[in-house]
């Protein structure tokens, strides 16, 4: 009796863990899938059409460069996010009045390109561009001086594949840049099964200092209430966070956070520190692409909705907006996002953030 115990158990664990690899297998299986359809080259001339540049010009014909205007750019590869589409980047300190850019293949180009005047263009000096804060993003830093970035969305009608553009300057003496030619890889939505599930916020880490979930970070400063300088602590803390990662590459992220600061005005009226409280909850929505080249994971935002208690807030962002954008380590059921800002190809600045499956 034993012995036909021992076998039954034996039977149904090679039966268990048998129907395990098959699911890891077909879903391995999937994500392969999902990622080839990456590798297929796009039609120029349709992406060209489905390409959306505010303040941009589309023109027929060709260009014919002449070579003396300078500009970088320190990549020949970059990835794209359906409907979010890409950046283009690149440094140039000359008297530039706008650029080029026109797509191509193997075959040569496309019938058309843009024109994008320099007034469209965004060029970094000193200060911080900041995404939104959904609780533990980072701000990202705009870059150094002479960066310009072009935003380049994509209609829905593009898919994941590959295709390629060349970029010129121009002048107002009708002086063309030699192209520089970048090729585009437009991410597929999903594209790990590891990440498949529902994943809790338990810490992050920026720069070497942890920070758990539910503790307060603050920062001191002073400020002069009632001509008497007064040291004030500044606190934000956030409270959960859950991101639900689903098969098809789309994501829902909750989560809370609180804060406390200066109410100036009272602190005034009353010649001491007054501090006031808020709070919020938030549901956002969107899809998310990985990058088995790089392990690379990238969140695009589609909605958010803010709870304040009395009042409630939605926004929907037509072309996307970027958030969580890192690499993966994941181990059984633990999760580090790293994100990094770099400046001249070097880090400066790390940020780990953990989560519990």
């Amino acid at each position: 009796m034993k012995k036909i115990n021992i076998m039954l158990v034996c039977f149904l664990a090679l039966n268990f863990f048998s129907c395990s690899s098959d699911d890891d297998s077909s879903a391995k299986n999937n994500d392969a899938e999902i990622n080839a359809k990456e590798d297929e080259p796009l039609e120029i001339n349709k992406v060209s059409s489905a390409l959306v540049i505010e303040g941009a010009t589309k023109k027929t014909g060709s260009l014919t460069p002449t070579g003396s205007l300078e500009f970088t750019m320190d990549y020949s590869k970059q990835s794209a996010f359906q409907k979010k589409g890409f950046g283009i980047k690149f440094n140039s300190a000359s008297d530039y009045t706008g650029v080029y850019i026109q797509l191509k293949d193997e075959n040569g180009m496309a019938d058309s390109y843009f024109d994008v005047p320099r007034d469209e263009i965004y060029v970094s000096g000193k200060g911080e561009q900041t995404k939104k804060n959904r609780g533990f993003l980072k701000g990202k830093s705009a870059g150094k001086e002479n960066d310009a970035i072009i935003e380049v969305n994509l209609a829905e009608t593009v898919t994941a594949g590959t295709f390629c553009y060349v970029i010129c300057l121009y002048d107002a003496q009708g002086n063309i840049s030699e192209p520089t030619e970048v090729c585009v890889t437009v991410e597929a939505w999903g594209g790990n099964s590891d990440l498949v599930g529902s994943w809790d916020y338990t810490k992050r880490i920026d720069n070497g200092k942890e920070l758990i979930i539910a503790e307060e970070s603050c920062d001191s400063d002073n400020y002069n209430i009632c001509n008497e300088e007064y040291s004030v602590d500044e606190c934000h803390k956030i409270n959960f966070i859950n991101i639900k990662f689903n098969s098809d590459g789309t994501f829902e992220m909750n989560n809370s956070q609180t804060e406390k600061y200066l109410n100036y005005q009272e602190s005034q009226d009353n010649c001491e520190v007054v501090y006031q409280e808020s709070g919020y909850t938030a549901s956002t929505k969107g899809k998310w692409a990985y990058n088995e080249e790089e392990n690379r994971l990238t969140l695009v935002i589609f909605s958010d909705v803010y709870d304040y208690g009395d009042e409630i807030d939605a926004e929907t962002y037509e072309f996307g907006d970027l958030g969580l954008d890192g690499t993966l380590d994941i181990s059984d059921s633990t999760l580090k996002i790293t994100e990094s800002d770099s400046y001249d190809g070097v880090e400066i600045n790390i940020y780990e953030y953990f989560f519990e499956k």
